[in-house]
């Protein structure tokens, strides 16, 4: 992909002015005309190889010149006289100038071709072409696709509800995209339903079946228990319940023969429901009796959709309405194709030479073969993408099928790797948000889930969406997916890695990541987990490199060599064994911890272009990362993400480097929370400081945001609080040493509720006045009247307090309150009485109450916040969720507005301060 691999150059030379100082900026503004051609041009398909082959050659000179200006601009960095730097820079210089003139010459090449396509062939009417295999489970939105299935839905509701009291399966049979999944979700989701059976539980087997992770699912849908014997125990949650159970997108019977013991009859009227595209399947869950076949939408029913989608949200001249009615018409019925098709439209505007390019397209690629048409039906909106959201599309291909996909880290893996265009006016993490949320508009991305203030926390792809993902992935070789079960899905088969491949690569075993010796991908993603082995990196251009699944002893050496990285994701897991004592409390209270074993090198510095680094620990209850001081001299860093840590001695001073490309610093022990550190990372705008109980009481009196101008988000965790462990100065026994650490371990533990020391919040001026978030989690015991430092915060409007946060029966809000407060939860407080009114919440939401088991209400006084939208109230007292059911009616019946009241596993009355849980 041209446009993305200029993209990518036009990053690295930038990143290399920061790093260097150095004057590049006449082959920026050069290659900034190249890429407004490149984006500027009409779609280009494989249709037209001639210029297909052409973008290729551009893509490889621009990774090339990458490559060369990652090793030259740090020869220019570390030159140690002004006249070795001068002759460095002219180096790279001379070789940038290279790089750029053949790219003009291809260019120029390219454009000459592009322009005899125009006169002899009009692009926008070319047919494109697809092969027809697509999986079977498509991930429709519950809202998307009733239509025309309105008596199926109250058939299906009577079948599981009525009928005999021996254990029946019923079953939805269609191809991909029809609408199986939707109406199996609104059948789960009904209120007649939902009452008639005493429990519920889901799940989706889709292609890569794995027996364990449906149990583990419909476990997850019944109880938060940790489960080891998982069929065992799920017959046990079932047995004598009448249950229904969805087993969405099931493949073959052998994955039925897998699961089916699981579910035991107990002639009381239990029902599991099936989605299927093989009839077959089917008839054998079903013991031979008549799935449902789910049909095909007629005309008036898929004009009818179409018009929900697009022109029901505005009005459109009659011709718009007559081309609408031919696109409708000819998407052959599938709701999938129609909603991308609205998404696409909704896009385009009022453009009608737009429209009526769409017509023609959907027109061309009628088939009789409906799922290669639903194929190219997507296939058409993928190619109407702009150019700078074709690589965002197609990266989606390197997650797995089915899998839910935490915007927080597709944010970060796109910003690594380079394709983004880059905007004076916003961070590249907004320019990600924002490409994200382009994509969900135009129906190729869904989301799961958003946050308080509307911000997508996670998001999926339809699998009929991701099929075409895959397949234009590989055939850019932008993303190609070793192993994974190749006799099932074409696309995701094994393949050898080619060493001039400069795509990204995604690897389930250890095996498949020896095969990718010496390859020049630009990235390697491990999906699956493995044990350590002696790992070698031959793969020396790797950008990003994410292998959290292998679980490390000691930080890799062999890392330190790969210079060009952008992303390094690790899971360390120290073999502690040789230091553990017997796990019975013993007298003497001190361990020493060799802090050697976890320690992270000094040379990490080393990787000069390294933007986020996520270190991840298993054992960090026992130790924690020891950080070397240079971390803090890594100036391209964004994204710090670490497991329980320490910073060794580090005084910043005046001419320390400033941090000023860092945004988020997650679990930051508050031994490092000091008014110096913090003024390395003015714009930081997501903190979290975690630590031991320990590091919080030692450093309780250092806590000083001021410096924190652009922070955001501030959370504290206590967290490891089951090993109170902290770090102590200690007299040198060599003089060469200075402020030598000495990691400690404390094996005694304090029992839950037993009086400690509170955190201390700091006073008000000293918390960062931009913050909007704030979180505490963990038994803090702070008391509830000092909440009243975080309500004079001026912009807050979200708060979370959980697990203990704050200690006392009763919380009177303090008279200023909270006057921006939007959402706040409430979750694990030994809270009984809640005094507050409308005054002290007048901008409130959204409130979360969650496993207050001691608090006796919700304050009345909150039916006058004109503002509330929700009360979630869940495993409360009774009373809390009659409290919360009365204020949503005060609010109608003195409003005549209306709030939405959910309330879940209500609690019997219990003693006060007792866990109904244990």
């Amino acid at each position: 992909m041209a446009y993305a691999a200029i993209t990518c150059l036009m990053r690295t030379i930038h990143q290399s002015m920061e790093l260097t100082g150095c004057a590049l900026q006449p082959f920026y503004e050069n290659l900034e005309s190249v890429r407004a051609i490149l984006d500027g041009s009409c779609s280009v398909t494989g249709d037209l190889e001639a210029l297909t082959s052409l973008e290729g050659e551009i893509a490889e000179v621009a990774y090339s010149a990458e490559d060369m200006i990652d090793w030259k601009s740090i020869d220019v960095s570390s030159a140690e006289t002004s006249i070795s730097r001068s002759g460095a820079f002219w180096k790279l210089s001379c070789s940038l100038e290279q790089q750029v003139e053949r790219i003009d010459s291809i260019m120029k090449k390219w454009m000459a071709i592009r322009n005899w396509y125009r006169k002899i062939k009009d692009l926008k009417a070319q047919t494109f072409s697809l092969a027809s295999t697509i999986p079977e489970h498509a991930v429709e939105r519950p809202e998307h696709i009733m239509v025309g299935h309105e008596n199926a839905f109250k058939m299906m509701q009577d079948q599981l509800t009525r009928g005999e009291r021996e254990l029946e399966v019923v079953s939805i049979v269609g191809m991909g995209g029809i609408g199986k999944t939707t109406l199996a979700t609104k059948l789960y989701s009904d209120p007649f339903i939902m009452s008639h059976f005493d429990i519920r539980a889901k799940a989706t087997v889709s292609q890569e079946y794995c027996a364990r992770n449906v149990l583990l699912a419909l476990l997850s849908s019944i109880s938060d228990e940790p489960c080891d014997q998982l069929a065992d125990r799920l017959q046990k949650h079932l047995k004598g319940k009448r249950y229904l159970v969805v087993i969405d997108d099931i493949w073959t019977t052998r994955a039925w023969d897998d699961i089916q013991l699981c579910f035991p009859d107990c002639n009381n009227g239990s029902r599991i429901l099936l989605t299927t595209r093989n009839g077959e399947v089917a008839e054998y869950a079903s013991l031979g009796k008549h799935p449902y076949h789910m049909r095909l939408m007629n005309f008036d029913e898929s004009w009818s959709l179409l018009y929900e989608k697009v022109f029901a949200k505005d009005s459109f001249p009659p011709e718009f309405e007559q081309l609408g009615k031919q696109i409708a018409s000819k998407c052959g019925g599938l709701p999938l194709a129609i909603v991308v098709i609205a998404g696409l439209l909704s896009n385009i505007g009022k453009a009608l030479t737009e429209w009526q390019s769409v017509a023609e397209n959907v027109s061309s690629v009628v088939s009789t073969d409906l799922e290669a048409q639903c194929m190219r039906v997507l296939a058409l909106s993928y190619y109407h993408l702009p150019s700078h959201l074709k690589p965002c599309f197609l990266y989606f291909a390197i997650f797995p099928e089915d899998k839910v996909i935490a915007v927080a880290k597709l944010v970060n893996l796109w910003a690594a790797e380079g394709f983004l265009k880059s905007d004076e006016m916003k961070s590249i993490e907004e320019v990600a948000e924002k490409c994200l949320k382009d994509l969900v508009d135009r129906s190729l991305i869904s989301v799961h889930h958003l946050s308080f203030d509307g911000k997508i926390d996670f998001c999926r792809m339809h699998d009929v969406t991701r099929e075409l993902c895959l397949r234009e992935a590989r055939n850019m070789d932008f993303v190609n997916v070793l192993g994974g079960k190749s006799n099932q899905n074409p696309c995701a088969q094994s393949m050898q890695c080619s060493t001039t491949s400069r795509g990204r690569i995604k690897i389930h075993t250890k095996v498949e990541l020896a095969r990718c010796r010496n390859s020049g991908a630009y990235s390697i993603i491990m999906s699956r987990r493995v044990q350590s082995f002696m790992l070698e990196l031959p793969f020396k251009l790797v950008r990003v490199l994410d292998l959290t699944r292998i679980e490390f002893p000691s930080f890799p050496s062999e890392i330190l060599h790969l210079i060009h990285l952008r992303y390094l994701a690790l899971s360390l897991y120290p073999l502690l064994e040789q230091y553990q004592r017997s796990k019975e409390e013993v007298p003497s209270s001190i361990i020493d911890v060799p802090s050697s074993i976890i320690d992270i090198p000094p040379s990490i510095s080393s990787l000069c272009y390294l933007q986020t680094f996520i270190l991840y620990g298993v054992n960090y209850q026992e130790c924690p990362f020891i950080l070397p001081s240079e971390i803090l001299t890594m100036p391209q860093l964004r994204h710090l993400h670490l497991s329980w840590n320490y910073l060794r001695y580090y005084e910043p001073t005046a001419k320390s480097l400033v941090l000023k490309n860092l945004q988020c610093l997650s679990r930051w022990n508050p031994f490092n929370c000091t008014r110096s550190a913090f003024r390395l990372f003015p714009n930081l705008k997501k903190l979290q400081i975690s630590g031991a109980r320990e590091d919080f009481r030692i450093r309780k009196d250092q806590y000083d945001f001021r410096y924190l101008h652009q922070l955001e988000e501030l959370e504290f965790d206590l967290s490891n609080h089951d090993a109170k462990c902290f770090l102590e100065r200690i007299t040198p026994s060599d003089s060469t040493l200075q402020n030598p650490l000495r990691l400690q371990r404390i094996i005694k533990l304090p029992k839950p509720g037993l009086s400690l020391t509170p955190l201390l919040l700091p006073p008000p001026d000293a918390f960062p006045q931009n913050l909007k978030n704030l979180t505490l989690k963990e038994p803090f015991y702070l008391p509830w009247e000092d909440l009243s430092i975080v309500g004079k915060l001026p912009k807050l409007e979200s708060l979370q307090l959980e697990g203990w946060a704050c200690e006392g029966e009763e919380w009177e809000v303090a008279e200023e309150g909270f006057p921006r407060l939007k959402f706040l939860l409430l979750k694990l407080l030994h809270i009984r009485y809640w005094r507050a009114s409308s005054d002290h919440f007048p901008c409130l939401e959204r409130l979360f109450v969650n496993n207050c088991w001691s608090l006796d209400s919700i304050p009345q006084e909150f039916a006058d916040i004109t503002t509330l939208a929700l009360i979630d109230i869940d495993r409360c007292r009774e009373s809390v969720g009659i409290s919360a059911k009365q204020i949503q009616q005060a609010i109608q019946d003195n409003y005549g507005g209306s709030i939405d009241v959910h309330i879940r596993d209500p609690l019997e009355l219990c003693p006060v301060g007792v866990d109904p849980v244990l």
